[in-house]
């Protein structure tokens, strides 16, 4: 609500400002919504009358039954608790007896079982010492044996040494001759062996010179390739070295003009007097200029008021040239318009173009954006007191984002408006002329059903909410340009927005709505206001010349159980649709900052990595070279080496030769020596006792052998002895003190059948409760079936005539010639009867009794009503249905008159799963039939005077053909 006069805003400004506010911030529920059923004056027919009955006693019974049902089962289950209760103390105190006794017994035998723990290790350790002694015995038998076996040896050695000392002369010569035939063969080996190394020096001295003349000319060649290929590298390195130019592009970064806003703006003192006019909370009137705990704050107000001096002061650095130099982080301050430096592009009569209307959506949503960015980062008390209950104290913010969806959201709200007339000053709700459904809340609802039941689901038992609201200004144009257009808008929002910062605990609605962290989209919407909406008084557009906007900022999004990590994973997901206005925004943070390509030359000193490179064939070249140089001395020093190991093993084969011819005159002389001793007789002591120690060595260790055997016999012989004694000793103590955990594993097990027992009892007791149930539910539904039945039969035979109806004979009435119609149903058991067949009995442990059997109660017989045409009274033997104790619903009526069965189902069973849960039929999820009251006599009659002639007649024909007529409309 812009101040409408030019010429007069200064006192106008007193009014309240024109952009509105509305938010709705909701919780997720499911509702149950009722469609009241208008009734016309159409009488009911009897048939339905007995319908109605029916069913109202078949809800009674039922609902009874279930009651009956779920109290037996309640006091079963308690029994069966109270009866485990009893048992199990039961049980736990037979069990403290037995250890009772079982301590005392033990206490009583405690001499008897020490004096058997005394016999036992008496026992075993006799056994022991006798398996020791065993044990021993076998070892100094082994022991023996050997000292034995030494004392032969010695003996049989000592005869042995006697017989050689005899044939001592005659082995000294034998000797003697063995030793000169060595010293012979030692000397032929001496003169063989010199021979073998004159000849093997001598060659070597010979390689060695040819070799030697080799190598040097060889080295000759090779330092002469060598330099060749040093001073051809050195050429190429110094070309290599040399500077040279080259083609270069260079980076150039271009920085666009940005319009900076204002922030040093004076208040003027009148308005410091009087205060400023905002919408916030709190104030009736005025806002205080010194309530402002950030004076830029105050000034930006002025945004409300396109003609304000402030404004058209055109500061340079405030002023924007074109749609390119409008800022984008939305600092608070206005900005100025200059109409004679606007370059941006023209807007039309009939207003804005879609793609306008999209570059000020984008910078729309920069600024929404700049503003939460802002508040969060440098005056964060604001943003935490709105955010102090959602969880986001603190927290960032998730950026808003402009989207198909949201453009959609944007469009039919745009749509809505302009279709009911709303205009600047009205919000997109109820209040403002619009049916319920084109609100702006119906539309996002309708649009975000899907996400909310899934988030819904998703979270299942935590509190989804719902942030969804509705910001709402003017923009206009002095002049019809999109800058101009833009910066009215900016400086508008500007207002809205940083103008309702008072303090914490003063905010605008319009900042509470953009700082609630929970809001994740925003569809901003363009309403071209009408002539007349611009020419109402409060209507805030100074120039009518240019089309008006109203422009609407409607916010959604969901606040997870106030958990801010919940909730920014959900505002994260692909679920808000694709963004409309990144290539506008693209192209104005393009135009005011992007980097240029400028083509250019330069000289470049190559680096020691491009020499490398340059020179790389070259030192390849030099490198091979040398490597040649060295192959060919390798290959020289390979033959030479080839050479010398080839007198090597000349020399080496003779020198084994040699040795071959020493070795076979030895053998031979060592052959004829042991021949002549054999002659002799003469033993080898040294070998015979080497034979005897051995045969001793052999002995030895064969009884070590059986020692480990025999100890480990005496060990499993002692391991044995005390299992078998001990074994004595626990059944004598078992004898003494028998153990109880076979009777307390029995008195457990008992306890454990009782339980078993009493579950049995109560699950049997639902299934006989379930069963009554669904077998009456079945009983009533065959019924109402059968009434349905009879009533489709006879309005076959019924036929409309003008507002009248004429029924045709039927067999039906030609049988019953008028009596009253009955249906008979099985007779109710007795209520009394049934709760005291099915009480509960007290279970005493061990044994459970179960509780009786489930009596089915029956349905009460209920007898129909017929009014008659010709009588309008009811016969002495009709009679209305008795009241049944079991009730519950069981059939629906649908609106068009037709009643339909309701089947018993497993959902919708009347037998509780436990304690504490049970399924009941919602009696307001039925929409119920509604009977019109009877009525009166005189109404039922049919006024013959006010009946035409034509109808006359009519009922005349069908009197002589028996046909009988009634009033009664039909039922719809």
């Amino acid at each position: 609500m812009r101040n409408s006069n030019t010429n007069n805003w200064r006192s106008t400004a007193l009014i309240a400002g024109a952009i509105l506010t509305a938010g709705v911030v909701t919780t997720t529920s499911t509702t149950d919504v009722h469609a009241d059923n208008s009734q016309n004056n159409a009488q009911v027919s009897n048939d339905q009358v007995t319908y109605n009955q029916v069913r109202a006693t078949a809800d009674q019974q039922l609902a009874q039954l279930q009651s009956a049902n779920d109290s037996k089962e309640a006091q079963q289950a308690t029994a069966n608790e109270q009866s485990n209760a009893a048992d199990l103390a039961q049980t736990n105190a037979q069990i403290d007896q037995l250890k009772a006794s079982h301590t005392a017994l033990e206490q009583e035998q405690a001499g008897a079982i020490a004096q058997a723990q005394a016999s036992t290790a008496a026992s075993i350790e006799a056994q022991t010492s006798a398996a020791n002694a065993e044990y021993q015995q076998q070892i100094n038998a082994q022991q023996q044996n050997e000292a034995t076996q030494r004392a032969a040896n010695d003996q049989q050695y000592a005869q042995a040494v006697s017989q050689a000392a005899e044939n001592q002369q005659a082995v000294a010569d034998i000797n003697a001759q063995y030793q000169q035939a060595l010293s012979d063969a030692a000397n032929t080996q001496t003169s063989q062996a010199q021979a073998a190394a004159n000849n093997y020096n001598s060659a070597v001295a010979k390689e060695n010179d040819t070799y030697q003349g080799k190598l040097s000319a060889q080295k000759a060649t090779n330092a002469e390739n060598i330099k060749n290929a040093e001073a051809s590298l050195a050429s190429v390195t110094a070309n290599a070295n040399k500077p040279y130019e080259v083609a270069t592009t260079n980076d150039v970064a271009v920085t666009g003009r940005v319009a900076k806003p204002q922030t040093d703006v004076k208040v003027p003192a009148y308005v410091t007097k009087y205060g400023i006019h905002l919408e916030v909370r709190g104030y009736n009137g005025a806002i205080p200029v010194s309530d402002y705990i950030y004076p830029e704050f105050a000034n930006t107000y002025y945004g409300e008021y396109p003609d304000s001096a402030v404004i058209t002061s055109k500061a340079a650095e405030s002023t924007p040239h074109d749609i390119s130099e409008m800022p984008l982080d939305f600092q608070p301050g206005l900005l100025s318009y200059d109409a004679k430096n606007d370059h941006s592009e023209k807007v039309s009569a009939d207003g804005l173009t879609a793609d306008q209307v999209q570059v000020l959506r984008a910078l729309a949503l920069s600024w929404e954006n700049g503003f939460r960015n802002n508040v969060f980062k440098n005056y964060r008390e604001f943003y935490n007191a709105v955010n102090k209950n959602d969880g986001f104290v603190n927290v960032a913010p998730v950026d808003l984002v402009s989207t198909d969806f949201t453009d959609n959201i944007a469009n039919q709200v745009v749509a809505n408006r302009t279709k009911y007339n709303v205009d600047n000053n009205s919000h997109t709700v109820k209040d403002s002329g619009m049916p319920t459904e084109a609100t702006y809340s119906s539309i996002i609802n309708n649009a975000t059903q899907n996400l909310q039941k899934s988030l819904t689901s998703e979270f299942n038992g935590k509190t989804v909410y719902t942030d969804v609201n509705e910001n709402l200004t003017t923009m206009q144009a002095g002049t019809p340009t999109l800058l101009n257009y833009a910066i009215n808008l900016y400086n508008s929002m500007q207002g809205m927005y940083y103008g309702e910062l008072v303090n914490p605990t003063h905010i605008g609605g319009h900042a509470v709505n953009l700082l609630r962290a929970g809001v994740r989209t925003v569809g901003i919407g363009f309403q071209k206001l009408t002539d007349e909406m611009t020419a109402k008084n409060g209507s805030g557009v100074s120039d009518r010349k240019n089309p008006s906007y109203a422009v609407t900022f409607d916010h959604i999004g969901f606040n997870i159980n106030h958990d801010a990590n919940l909730t920014k994973e959900v505002q994260n997901r692909n679920v808000w649709g694709t963004s409309s206005v990144d290539a506008q925004l693209n192209t104005i943070k393009t135009a005011q900052y992007h980097v240029n390509k400028v083509p250019g030359t330069k000289m470049v000193t190559p680096t020691a990595t491009d020499v490398q490179k340059a020179t790389v064939s070259e030192q390849q070249k030099l490198a091979d070279v040398k490597a040649q140089a060295q192959q060919s001395l390798d290959a020289l020093a390979s033959a030479h080496q080839a050479n010398l190991n080839k007198l090597e093993q000349q020399y080496n084969d003779a020198k084994a030769q040699v040795k071959a011819n020493y070795d076979a005159a030895v053998t031979k002389a060592a052959s004829v020596r042991d021949a002549a001793l054999k002659a002799t007789g003469a033993v080898d002591l040294q070998a015979y006792k080497a034979q005897l120690d051995s045969a001793y060595q052999n002995l030895v260790k064969a009884d070590q052998v059986a020692a480990q055997k025999l100890a480990a016999d005496r060990d499993a012989k002692i391991a044995n002895i005390k299992k078998t004694e001990n074994a004595k000793l626990d059944a004598k103590i078992n004898e003494l003190v028998p153990s109880i955990d076979p009777q307390i594993k029995q008195l457990q097990d008992q306890h454990q059948a009782v339980i078993a027992h009493g579950d049995a009892v109560l699950a049997e007791l639902r299934a006989e409760n379930k069963a009554a149930y669904n077998k009456l539910a079945e009983q009533f539904n065959v019924q109402l079936a059968a009434i349905q039945q009879r009533e489709d039969a006879k309005r076959a035979n019924e036929v409309r005539l003008a507002n009248n109806t004429v029924v045709l004979p039927s067999a039906v009435e030609a049988a019953n010639d008028g009596n009253v119609d009955t249906v008979a149903f099985p007779t109710a058991s007795n209520l009394l009867q049934a709760e005291t067949t099915g009480r509960v009995q007290t279970v005493s442990a061990p044994s459970i009794v179960k509780t009786a059997t489930q009596t089915p109660i029956a349905v009460a017989p209920v007898v129909t009503t017929v009014n008659h045409a010709a009588e309008n009274t009811v016969k002495s033997n009709e009679s209305s249905a008795p009241v049944v104790t079991q009730t519950a619903t069981v059939a629906a009526t649908t609106n068009n008159g037709t009643q339909t069965s309701v089947a018993s189902t497993a959902d919708n069973k009347a037998t509780k799963a436990d304690n504490s849960e049970k399924s009941v039929v919602k009696a307001d999820t039925v929409a119920k039939k509604q009977t019109p009251a009877k009525k009166s006599e005189s109404s039922q009659k049919v006024d013959q005077s006010s009946m035409s002639i034509v109808a006359l007649a009519a009922t005349a024909l069908l009197g002589t053909l028996g046909i009988t007529y009634s009033s009664k409309k039909r039922h719809n």
